[in-house]
């Protein structure tokens, strides 16, 4: 061996020497400081390690204790991590290849707390932007190779001001058996969303499938706010982009109007639904596609897109429906979904839902909806819904189909048209609802045609009682956040007319009270008898309708009526008065009244003219005879046809005219 070989060989195992009394003499915490400063200079933020401890191997395993980074400077909540422990397990072979693989990550009394301000920022973007967009993985690909990952205890805390989220779970990962990548990430929690109270379970794959490229991601998402529940369950193309959706989605709850405050879609009063579908997306488009379910007793189906890359929220639907119970239509307009099945009001009676006033009177039932429109969502979002219903069912009033176009626009909501198919016609409207100003404005226009009269007649019951075909128009205009406010402050009016037809003889008698004809047709069978003609005009002022003219005139009779019926109060005030053309016995032929409330009429007879011919029929009865008194219920019958031709052509012009107008009165009289 020469000299030099030898003094290469001492200072080899001179330096193998000194390595390894340096390996065993070497402290890690000597590296707490440098890396916690390195550390907290990257971050921005105060950053601290009570120990460190790692092994001489390459896959070392290095153990951080009693671990803290501190939180933004504007935020009052704390650290924003802190755990007991620390625990990685590094591929030094691999990161030297420009991979970050971690075989294992193990966690011991995780805290972490993350927040967000109502201006955007947050407290886990870490200074600078450029670090934050760093450390944030673009791509499936970029997100490290972790094995195994182990969280005991860990909590969580998400504070969300934009979305005004409070969350605090458990975050917690199942152990796999067979070898790593094994075992999901689960975490629940509770808190509140938009002020009501809110819970979230959250299950998915383990994070080695989030790095994988090629497999889908599993999700499972529970939901549960407000008295509903949702779910989202399938998987996931690129998890961190949330692209690529193949998610089932199923939503059930009390009523959809609940979802508004937590989702910020204006969304209407349902029934109780139970709805699923396939959630799709495409860049900031969400597209819930084959949706199929229930709301109440009503099926419902199709497509509905939310777009929310626009500067205005926009939603989009396309919805059908094969049968459709008008109870769950009402629900729409701020009608109850139980309401269809309260009592029947008795008249003379306090409605079982009334009210006690503090003068000891009951408020009886209402029967207008008013719930009011949420005048801030419709002004923040825009919408374009297709509905159509082919049959719906409900009791005494035949109904076969609705249509509906909705387009809600810069806070303006329109139905263009809203149709539904009413015995054998169609209402037609055109409604505007204008909430733009504080002061919501609505107007309404409907238009009747061909509805068949024996439909109603024989729906309720009254088979073969009469014929006939109603035309007619309503117009109203007014201020209101609610279907009952609106209609009690609308201008406007509302025409009906019918162009000949018939109906029953007996009908017609007992409206007169004629009492000898009405037992005539009792005993003999009843029969039918012509109708000239039928039209009525009410004039609308600030919620009260009055009838300008009301006639409905056949060949043995013409009935006409006066009074009021009160929209805002929901109040009858109508007397019905008949007009006979042929002389009858035993006829007192009093007013008809109609009086009390929508929800619970009170039909009688006007005292006074019984009482006038009663008094006539005792001075008779003294007088004369008897039998004289008879001649006090004796008609002449001298009523002649009116003139339907003008009605109709005045009504007719009054409906072209709209609720602008401000037309004549005429007397309701007939001619």
């Amino acid at each position: 061996m020469t000299r030099k070989r030898a003094w290469l060989l001492a200072g080899a195992g001179g330096l193998a020497a000194a390595i390894a009394a340096l390996v065993v003499a070497f402290d890690w915490d000597w590296l707490r400081g440098p890396l916690t400063r390195a550390a907290g200079d990257r971050l921005a933020r105060s950053a601290s390690v009570g120990h460190l401890a790692a092994e001489w191997k390459l896959r070392p395993r290095v153990t951080l204790q009693d671990v803290h980074v501190g939180n933004a400077d504007w935020s009052a909540r704390g650290e924003m991590f802190s755990a007991e422990s620390v625990e990685v397990v590094l591929d030094l072979p691999e990161l030297l290849r420009g991979r970050l693989v971690i075989p294992e990550l193990r966690l011991v009394r995780p805290e972490i707390t993350l927040e967000r301000r109502a201006d955007g920022s947050n407290n886990w973007s870490f200074g600078a932007a450029a670090v934050a967009e760093a450390a944030a993985p673009d791509d499936r690909h970029e997100m490290p190779l972790i094995g195994r990952i182990a969280f005991e205890n860990g909590r969580i805390a998400y504070h969300d001001e934009i979305a005004r989220l409070d969350l605090e779970g458990e975050i917690a990962s199942a152990g796999g058996s067979g070898g790593e990548g094994e075992g999901e990430v689960r975490f629940g929690g509770h808190g509140s969303l938009n002020g009501e109270a809110f819970r979230l379970r959250l299950r998915g794959g383990s994070l080695l499938m989030l790095r994988e490229t090629k497999a889908p991601y599993p999700l499972t998402i529970d939901v549960e706010a407000v008295g509903s529940r949702g779910r989202i369950e399938g998987t996931l193309a690129d998890p961190i982009k949330f692209e690529g959706l193949d998610l089932d989605l199923r939503l059930q709850g009390p009523d959809l109007a609940k979802l508004a405050p937590i989702t910020g879609v204006p969304l209407p009063l349902t029934p109780p639904y139970d709805l699923k579908g396939r959630l799709q997306r495409n860049g900031g488009t969400w597209i819930i596609e084959r949706m199929t379910g229930a709301m109440g007793h009503s099926d419902i189906g199709g497509q509905i897109t939310i777009e929310t890359d626009r500067p205005r929220l926009f939603i989009a639907a396309d919805l059908r429906s094969k049968k459709v119970d008008y109870r769950d239509v009402g629900t729409l307009i701020g009608i109850p979904p139980d309401a269809g099945n309260a009592p029947p009001a008795v008249a003379g009676a306090a409605p079982p839902a009334a009210r006690q006033r503090g003068t000891g009177a009951r408020e009886p039932r209402r029967v207008l909806p008013d719930v009011p429109l949420d005048a801030d969502l419709v002004r923040k979002v825009d919408a374009r819904v297709r509905f159509k219903g082919e049959d719906v069912e409900a009791p005494n009033v035949p109904l076969s189909g609705v249509d509906l176009d909705l387009v809600l626009e810069n806070g303006v909501l329109e139905l263009a048209p809203l149709a539904v198919g009413i015995a054998g016609g169609r209402a037609t409207s055109t409604i505007t609802i204008d909430a733009r100003k504080p002061d919501v404005f609505t107007t309404a226009d409907v238009r009747l045609a061909n509805f068949q009269l024996e439909r109603f007649l024989d729906d309720a019951g009254l088979d073969g009682t009469g014929a006939g075909r109603i035309d007619g128009r309503i117009r109203l205009a007014g201020p209101g956040n609610s279907v009952r406010r609106y209609l009690g402050h609308a201008d406007g009016s509302a025409q009906l007319m019918m162009n000949r037809g018939t109906f029953s003889n007996l009908g017609m008698e007992l409206i007169g009270l004629d009492i000898a004809e009405s037992l005539g047709f009792l005993a003999e069978g009843d029969r039918t008898i012509p109708i000239r003609c039928f039209v009525t005009d009410f004039e609308v002022r600030k919620g009260v309708m009055r009838p300008k003219v009301f006639v409905f005139d056949t060949t043995d009779t013409t009935v006409t009526a006066d009074g009021t019926i009160g929209l805002g109060r929901e109040t009858l005030d109508l007397k019905f008065l008949a007009h006979p053309k042929d002389p009858s016995p035993l006829s007192v032929r009093t007013p008809v009244t109609v009086g009390g409330h929508l929800a619970s009429p009170q039909i009688g007879v006007d005292p006074a003219p019984l009482a006038a011919r009663g008094a006539a029929a005792v001075a008779l009865g003294t007088l004369l005879s008897p039998f004289a008194a008879i001649l006090a219920f004796i008609e002449p019958g001298l009523q002649e046809d009116v003139d339907c031709a003008r009605l109709q052509a005045e009504a007719s012009n009054d409906a072209k005219a709209g609720p602008a107008a401000n037309p004549t009165t005429r007397t309701g009289q007939a001619k």
